[in-house]
């Protein structure tokens, strides 16, 4: 079972579209523009969570009601607008699969998680406190989910993170995960240090940083 840890607010799944209910496709985006608004306006954790009932998927994008603009500013609705945008860029590039559940984008290999050899291996693994871990990344609209085996933590804890840049790089692109491999070595190299008795996974949030992290 993972050994859960709160840092900050737990992170939701959530945002906020156009005044319509269309999906924002990575044809209708200029990173540039993207990048200068993210600097211009910032997303609090409890604004996210205030955003996270009126997130959908359709067509493999992520697509919220303009009924949001009822729960947050006109500025939020815009920011996180164009986060959402920048997230559907990533999902588009990298050929990755959101599930309309979770509201979690993944590479389509992994998305048999609901299968019985999942659940099966899954409950076995279950009965170790700790475990070696895998490494992946995981993406929402407004975090990524950073897997990293007991190795990648050791490495990353001893100031070695070049593997871990190439393990979010190969996963998301763009303004809103730059610096992540840096906050998340300095964050490990201090929350972890050398109590590393398994893999680890770290939420990232573009707007707060480390927000969550736990024992795989």
């Amino acid at each position: 079972m993972n050994k859960f840890i709160k840092v900050t607010a737990q992170t939701t799944l959530a945002i906020s579209l156009l005044l319509t209910a269309t999906p924002l496709t990575s044809l209708s985006v200029n990173a540039t523009a993207v990048e200068k608004d993210m600097t211009q306006q910032k997303l609090s954790l409890s604004t996210q969570k205030r955003i996270d009932p009126y997130i959908a998927v359709k067509n493999n994008q992520y697509v919220l009601s303009d009924n949001a603009t009822s729960v947050v500013s006109r500025d939020d609705y815009i920011a996180a607008k164009q986060l959402i945008a920048q997230a559907n860029i990533v999902i588009a590039e990298k050929g990755l699969v959101i599930n309309p559940q979770t509201k979690t984008a993944t590479t389509a290999l992994t998305m048999s998680d609901n299968s019985s050899l999942y659940n099966t291996n899954l409950m076995r693994a279950s009965k170790k406190k700790y475990h070696y871990g895998v490494n992946k990344v995981t993406v929402h609209w407004n975090y990524i989910r950073i897997y990293m085996d007991k190795t990648l933590t050791k490495n990353v804890a001893a100031g070695i993170t070049g593997g871990l840049s190439g393990l979010i790089g190969g996963a998301v692109s763009g303004p809103a995960a730059a610096g992540a491999a840096g906050a998340i070595g300095g964050f490990v190299g201090s929350a972890v240090g050398n109590s590393i008795k398994g893999g680890i996974w770290i939420d990232y949030n573009y707007y707060q940083g480390v927000t969550n992290w736990g024992w795989q």
